[in-house]
């Protein structure tokens, strides 16, 4: 405040404002010092696990973590949905508001210039009965400079909530990329997985329809009885009607995945036809200790904490007086050519304070509103920290479990093809009733089904992970 009154001193060198403004101004300063007093910031890493402390045992997944999969073309299709996805583009409209926002904060914070510029012209005439005539012009002209500064208190709280609003912006349009990208790459997978499903329900079909034949041959030749035939026509229909299905359910997957794009589903496809193409990325298990900045949720209810912190400041100085100072300059002249030169020039710096004393405690009962908005910014952030170390856990206890599960399914699947193999060749010779191969027939429609769906769990489980630990963004990177 001292530095702004000699800067208005300055403007007609006299530095006697100065001195007449001192006392006034310590006082403004000595109230704006106890006003800016911080809101402590709760501890952030309360819920932290205790381990998590150490030095990371895990690997942190890259920014591109799909490549980990090996398809070009799924990488391809990351590429396009992180060009083109509508959602993602409003996402990045918020974050360019919150940054508007925060520019004018940032200028908020300086004292508001006015420029005013006042310029007149008359003219007047005359011409007395047998007189000349006779004319008379003139100018004036006014130039003020003005500087206010209001709400001094609030001014550096407000620009603390705009940086976290800005903050929290950049942290959603992670998070939502993010999300955008594991749904998209899921979306991959059940598309691969349903094709697979068609591929198997095509082999189960022809399955069938081989025992319908053989069926039909023996109950022609009187060995079976003609229920026989009903019950494997049945069969057959219902691997034709599961065949359909699949089919359209892949193409709902398929318009889900374009819709991620921006496309119609009549102009966009999938060129891979199998999950068996896809790596499956191995996972170094352990628990790294950074997560509290690599995960955008995390760090956007940590911002949101700290803008309701800041709320909290702007709600306690309202109790305060208001603070305002404006300062001003002026020059005018009866002839706008001297508006510049040869006149006086006016200065003056006024400050006030105003208190409102009876409000009904609406202010007090803003500062408490304000102060639980803090406390529940403060749950909401403890609750999505608790929520991420247990999405860790569970990702990594879930890739554990179905690595094993897909040996199993695979040993299963061998099983089941020999099985049927020999179901068959026995039921042709008469030595197995039709029952024993329905039995083998659904078991290896079930096994492979187990194989497949193990598969996409197993690759769902690790994009899961992927987002668990941030896919790959921190806090100061973006």
């Amino acid at each position: 405040m001292q530095k702004m009154a000699w800067e208005f001193a300055s403007l007609n060198g006299k530095s006697r404002i100065t001195a007449r403004m001192a006392p006034f101004a310590s006082l403004l300063t000595a109230i704006a010092l106890a006003g800016c007093s911080t809101v402590s910031m709760p501890a952030l890493d309360a819920d932290t696990p205790p381990d998590w402390g150490a030095a990371p045992t895990g690997e942190w997944p890259g920014e591109e973590w799909w490549d980990a999969f090996g398809s070009g073309e799924l990488r391809d299709l990351m590429q396009q949905v992180q060009e083109r996805n509508l959602s993602l583009e409003n996402a990045e409209r918020s974050l360019r508001q919150a940054q508007l926002a925060l520019i004018d904060a940032g200028f908020d914070l300086y004292p508001t210039p006015v420029v005013n510029f006042n310029a007149s012209g008359t003219y007047r005439g005359s011409a007395p009965p047998g007189g000349a005539f006779q004319d008379d012009a003139s100018d004036s002209g006014s130039l003020t400079l003005s500087l206010s500064y209001a709400d001094i208190l609030s001014k550096p709280y407000r620009f603390e909530a705009a940086e976290a609003a800005y903050a929290s912006a950049a942290a959603q349009l992670a998070a939502t990329r993010l999300s955008l990208l594991g749904t998209a790459a899921s979306t991959y997978f059940r598309i691969l997985h349903h094709r697979d499903q068609i591929e198997a329900a095509r082999l189960n079909l022809q399955n069938a329809e081989a025992i319908e034949r053989i069926t039909r041959a023996r109950v022609e030749a009187g060995v079976l009885t003609p229920i026989d035939a009903l019950q494997q026509q049945i069969a057959v229909q219902r691997q034709r009607n599961r065949l359909a299905q699949l089919r359209q359910e892949e193409f709902a997957a398929r318009a889900a995945l374009a819709l991620l794009v921006a496309d119609p589903v009549r102009n966009f496809d999938v060129q891979a036809t199998t999950l068996d193409g896809l790596l499956t990325p191995s996972v170094v298990p352990g628990l790294p200790s950074e997560l509290l900045i690599r995960r955008p949720d995390i760090v956007q209810a940590e911002m949101n904490l700290r803008r309701a912190r800041a709320n909290v400041a702007i709600a306690r100085n309202a109790l305060l007086p208001g603070i305002s100072l404006t300062g001003s300059a002026n020059t005018a002249s009866d002839d706008l050519r001297k508006l510049t030169s040869d006149n006086s020039v006016s200065t003056s710096l006024s400050a006030s304070l105003v208190q409102n004393v009876f409000d009904f405690g609406r202010r007090g009962r803003a500062r408490e509103s304000a102060r639980l908005a803090m406390d529940s910014s403060l749950a909401s952030y403890r609750e999505i920290v608790i929520r991420a170390f247990n999405d860790i856990e569970i990702a990594l206890g879930n890739i554990e479990l179905l690595d094993s599960l897909s040996r199993i399914a695979l040993e299963d699947l061998r099983r089941a093809e020999e099985s049927l193999r020999i179901a068959e060749v026995r039921y042709r010779e008469g030595v197995i009733d039709y029952q024993r191969v329905l039995t083998a027939q659904d078991f290896l429609y079930s096994a492979r089904d187990n194989v497949l769906s193990n598969k996409r769990a197993h690759l769902n489980a690790i994009v899961s992970l992927y987002q668990s630990l941030g896919g790959g963004w921190t806090k100061d990177g973006g």
